[in-house]
């Protein structure tokens, strides 16, 4: 049995690609993260902070069967809001703007693949009020949550992939997890329930067919202590030490 140790001081937990500590990644957890194509993809913005938290989810991002009439056009009008396409997006002391606009943006940001949708975010002068939105690709909505000003605020509902039924329901505030959160089966019926106050509790996220996938315990809506990682068949795959959201030691156990 392999075994590798590996301790880190920081990690950025992005939307593409992978981090050092994810080396040994499986095709199969590269496919569920949330990501979009690099070419698609403004990597400034959307690159998670040190330290923040978001749990992996049962998404394809490929974008496929999307019917998004957008051939060859990177700046349209839907249903009276503009959307540009994401590669346009510049980001200037903080504030989003199209191009070389003087003026903060206002709408929705699109990585878009010629006609298929991959990834939306939605902004009011110049920061997020609205939706970040990931395409399963089927084009059913994969993973939604919801930002204030610039800060995951509200409920973010994730869903399975084959059918689009719901797959959990987790409540965030000033960018962490805090209050209640609940995870389905794809029939709908509740896997785990959890009230995390004060961002505190144990978190659990499962597999399709109903394994758990990973397991720890929140503290402050962050990361803290030891996490397991499983694979579909219910073996312990690997075991991370967190510290305030960044894992400090991880050891692969297959």
């Amino acid at each position: 049995m392999k075994k590798m140790k590996i301790v880190v001081g920081i990690i950025l937990l992005s939307l593409i690609g992978c981090t050092p500590l994810e080396k040994k990644m499986s095709e199969e957890d590269r496919i569920l993260l949330p990501t979009v194509t690099k070419q698609a993809y403004d990597v400034s913005i959307s690159t998670m902070s040190e330290g923040e938290f978001i749990p992996q989810t049962d998404i394809i991002h490929t974008g496929q069967n999307v019917a998004l009439a957008e051939s060859a056009v990177t700046e349209i009008t839907l249903n009276g809001i503009d959307q540009v396409n994401i590669g346009k997006k510049q980001v200037r002391n903080k504030i989003a703007y199209n191009g070389s606009s003087t003026v903060p943006f206002t709408g929705t940001f699109a990585a878009v693949v010629g006609v298929h949708k991959h990834y939306t975010e939605e902004y009011k002068n110049g920061k997020l009020n609205g939706y970040k939105t990931w395409y399963s690709e089927a084009g059913r909505v994969g993973l939604k949550e919801m930002y204030v000003d610039g800060v995951r605020n509200g409920l973010q509902e994730s869903y399975y992939r084959n059918t689009g039924n719901i797959r959990s329901r987790i409540s965030y505030s000033g960018g962490r997890v805090s209050g209640p959160a609940t995870w389905y089966d794809n029939a709908g019926k509740i896997l785990h329930q959890e009230d995390f106050k004060g961002g505190n509790g144990e978190w659990v996220a499962y597999w399709d067919n109903g394994q758990i996938r990973e397991k720890g315990r929140l503290a402050g809506g962050l990361p803290n202590g030891e996490w397991r990682n499983y694979t579909s068949k219910g073996e312990l795959e690997k075991i991370t030490i967190f510290r305030n959201g960044s894992p400090v030691s991880q050891e692969w156990l297959k």
